[in-house]
């Protein structure tokens, strides 16, 4: 019974994770940047070797990891 416990979750989080990265592959890009969901341009750069952009949520600056 955990066994199959566990797989449902780890099934569910890949599954929620997977999706999430589908949808912010949606949007537009070119070569200076991603076009966000309200068509705003967000620059591209480089993090912690991580490419993406910076995005303000809620007043919190989070950065948006497009690889």
């Amino acid at each position: 019974m955990k066994k199959i416990l566990f797989l449902s979750i780890l099934t569910t989080l890949f599954i929620a994770i997977s999706a999430s990265r589908t949808l912010a592959y949606t949007y537009g890009h070119d070569d200076t940047g991603w076009y966000g969901e309200h068509n705003k341009h967000h620059k591209f750069v480089a993090h912690n070797h991580h490419h993406g952009y910076w995005d303000t949520d809620k007043g919190v600056r989070v950065f948006v990891i497009m690889d």
